[in-house]
C-alpha cells in the first residue's frame, strides 16, 4: 500500500496563462492531493504547499520517453505534448512511486473540491478515472502504466500518434483509435462519467461540453442562463429550476481558449465569480430565487475579440519568421 493517495502531472514549457496564480489559488484548497510541474518556466510565483516544480526541458521529455518506450519519436513542440500524457506514469516512475494513483492535468482549469467529488472514486479502485485530455487519472502500477502499449484493433496506436508530427488525439475518447479504447478493450475498471464543467470553445457564452459515455462523444448541454463560481475551494454553478434556486458542482472548470481578463486580487479572493471573458471577486452569493439574477446570454462580451487577436497575432509572428 502506498501512502500518498494522487498526484497530478503537469510538463509545460514556456509562459503560463495570465490566471495561473488562480489556477495554484484553487489546487491549494485540496491538501490531500499534489501537483508536479515539470517546466522550464522558473519564474516566481506563489506556490502552495502541496505543489512541487521540478526544473525540466521539452528535450529532457523526449529523451526520457526515447529511453523508455525504445523508439525515436516525433516531439518537437510542446503541444504535441497531448499525445504523450498516457506515458507520463512511465516516464515519472521515479518521482510518483509513492502515489497510489497518478493523474495528468491541463492548467487552463480551475479546481473544485477534489476531496469531496474525486476521493470515493479512487478508494473504489478505478484502473482509468475519466475520458477527456483536460484531467485523467490511472492506477499507478506497472501493468496499467504501460496498457497504452497494447494492440489495439491490430495496430499499436502508440507507435503511430508518437512517431506523427500531427495530432493523434491519442490521450482521450475523442476518436476510435486511443488509449481509453484501449483499456475499455481490455476490461478494465473504468469510470468515465463526466464530472467537469468544460465550456464549448466554439461558443463566446458558456455551453457545456461532456463526454457522454453512451454514446462515446463530446456532446453539447442545452443552454441555461447559469452563473458559475468558485468559493473556499469549490466550483459550482446556480441557476432558476422550477422556480427554485438549483446548485451543480464540479470537479473542475476548464477554460479551454479563453483569455480571462481580471485583477490581481482574485490570486488570492475567497469566492470568484466565473464569466465567459474574466473573473470577478464576490463577497456574496445568491441563496435564493429572490437574490438571483440570471444572465443575459444575448449580451456581448469579449471572447470573440480575444479569438481574433489571437488569431492575427499568430498570423503575424507566422510572416516574421
Amino acid at each position: 500500500m502506498r501512502d500518498k493517495k494522487c498526484v497530478f502531472i503537469l510538463p509545460y514549457f514556456g509562459e503560463f496563462n495570465n490566471y495561473f496564480q488562480l489556477f495554484l489559488h484553487s489546487f491549494s484548497y485540496n491538501k490531500s492531493f499534489e501537483l508536479y510541474i515539470f517546466t522550464d518556466n522558473l519564474r516566481k510565483y506563489d506556490y502552495p504547499s502541496n505543489v512541487r516544480v521540478i526544473p525540466f526541458s521539452l528535450e529532457k521529455v523526449r529523451e526520457s520517453i526515447e529511453a523508455k518506450l525504445n523508439m525515436k519519436i516525433c516531439l518537437n513542440a510542446a503541444y504535441k505534448l497531448c499525445d504523450f500524457k498516457p506515458t507520463y506514469g512511465l516516464i515519472f516512475q521515479e518521482y510518483i512511486k509513492d502515489f497510489e494513483y497518478w493523474g495528468h492535468c491541463d492548467c487552463d482549469l480551475i479546481f473544485g473540491n477534489l476531496e469531496k467529488l474525486l476521493m470515493p472514486l479512487l478508494n473504489e479502485g478505478y484502473d482509468k478515472i475519466f475520458a477527456a485530455g483536460h484531467l485523467t487519472i490511472y492506477k499507478n502500477s506497472e501493468v496499467i502504466n504501460k496498457l497504452f502499449m497494447h494492440e489495439y484493433k491490430g495496430r499499436y496506436i502508440y507507435k503511430e500518434a508518437f512517431s506523427s508530427d500531427s495530432i493523434y488525439v491519442f490521450d482521450e475518447d475523442f476518436k476510435d483509435y486511443n488509449v481509453h479504447r484501449i483499456f475499455l478493450e481490455n476490461g478494465r475498471k473504468v469510470f468515465d462519467k463526466d464530472m467537469s464543467m468544460n465550456p464549448t470553445s466554439k461558443k463566446a457564452h458558456f455551453i457545456r461540453s461532456y463526454y457522454s459515455p453512451h454514446t462515446r462523444k463530446f456532446e453539447w448541454e442545452n443552454k441555461i442562463r447559469a452563473r458559475y463560481y468558485w468559493k473556499n475551494g469549490n466550483v459550482f454553478s446556480l441557476y432558476v429550476k422550477d422556480g427554485k434556486l438549483e446548485k451543480t458542482d464540479y470537479l473542475y472548470m476548464h477554460l479551454q481558449s479563453r483569455t480571462m481578463h481580471m485583477k490581481k486580487n482574485v490570486f488570492c479572493a475567497d469566492c470568484v465569480q466565473i464569466k465567459p471573458d474574466s473573473f470577478i471577486v464576490e463577497k456574496n452569493i445568491p441563496d435564493s430565487v429572490r437574490d438571483f439574477n440570471p444572465p443575459l446570454l444575448w449580451l456581448p462580451n469579449r471572447f470573440w475579440i480575444d479569438t481574433y487577436y489571437k488569431k492575427v497575432r499568430k498570423k503575424i509572428k507566422g510572416f516574421a519568421l
